[in-house]
């Protein structure tokens, strides 16, 4: 029997190149959308995918790549720009010209968006979200997210499965890395210390990822993708600062502050009209109260026991010191 196909968006990111390495291992055939070169991301050096050139701008680009395709697997996504139109263009359009051109030669496949928690906005007075309840974004992101959301469940003619992860971390995660750096430096400086996020291990959140992809008794589900306990952003830097093995100094960092930052840093988008990674919008996301929801799918996806933090932090400051990205 063949093995099954299927076709990702994403993989040459962070989390897309942890779910193409998950649908290896299970036995997938992958055909991974690039725009440049793949063997640059260092999940991918050594892995048996087919790739095609293209991107989610073109309609026309999609359609070799899908035909005849089990599983598609959208995990490309937006994740900085200056403006909710940019964001609007990759999160909603791109979703919709990929859903279409699916939809023409392999309305048959199992069609999983990889959304995100920030759709759903925060909790609200400390109780979890539920996927259930009515989405209240608080950013741009989460809007576009939302909205990539609708253009599914409106555009793909068979079974979907829309996934929100919380905050993923792992090995090849730039975001994580900046904090590393700072601890190496000795310092680490905190947002909103006390409040509590939903994390998860980047190898466990894509094998969800990829039992969803495999599972069509799931179609028309919406669920979180996280660990079940949430932690605290002390919590996170603590454990962070023990992995380093420095001596690191936490820095709690005033709401004023982050607002006054993320002002400053919109105001260096429009000047120099590049992206930030760090803005007004997503400081309105930091400052939005807790992000704490309930994940729903573990034992459906086959999810494995959540590894304890500060160990998952241990094994990505293991992985950026021997990929170079981390100098000591």
């Amino acid at each position: 029997m063949p093995p099954r196909r299927a076709f990702l968006t994403g993989a040459t990111g962070f989390l897309g190149g942890h779910v193409a390495r998950a649908l290896i291992d299970e036995g997938w055939r992958v055909t991974a959308l690039v725009r440049s070169d793949p063997q640059a991301s260092p999940l991918l050096v050594g892995r048996a995918i087919d790739f095609v050139r293209g991107d989610l701008s073109r309609e026309a680009d999609l359609s070799a790549g899908l035909r005849g395709c089990d599983a598609i697997v959208h995990v490309a996504g937006l994740v900085k720009a200056r403006t909710l139109e940019d964001y609007r263009e990759v999160n909603v359009r791109g979703t919709e010209r990929l859903a279409r051109a699916a939809a023409r030669v392999a309305p048959a496949a199992n069609f999983v968006l990889v959304s995100s928690q920030a759709a759903a906005g925060p909790s609200r007075g400390g109780v979890p979200v539920r996927a259930s309840d009515p989405a209240r974004p608080v950013s741009w992101y989460g809007t576009s997210k939302l909205e990539g959301e609708h253009a599914v469940r409106r555009i793909w003619p068979g079974r979907w499965t829309i996934l929100r992860p919380g905050v993923v971390y792992g090995p090849a995660d730039r975001g994580l890395l900046t904090y590393f750096r700072l601890a190496v430096r000795g310092i680490l400086p905190l947002p909103a210390p006390g409040r509590r996020i939903q994390i998860g291990e980047s190898s466990r959140i894509a094998r969800a990822i990829v039992g969803a992809a495999a599972r069509e008794d799931l179609g028309g589900t919406t669920a979180f993708l996280c660990d079940p306990q949430p932690v605290t952003l002390r919590d996170l830097a603590e454990a962070l600062a023990r992995v380093s093995g420095r001596r690191v100094r936490i820095v709690a960092v005033p709401d004023a502050a982050v607002r006054l930052l993320g002002a400053v840093e919109t105001l260096r988008e429009a000047v120099t009209r590049r992206s930030r990674p760090f803005n007004a919008d997503k400081a309105r996301e930091i400052l939005a109260g807790e992000w704490v929801c309930e994940a729903g799918l573990e034992s459906e996806l086959g999810m494995p026991e959540p590894i304890p933090l500060e160990e998952g932090l241990r094994r990505a400051w293991d992985w950026y010191r021997e990929a170079g990205w981390l100098a000591l």
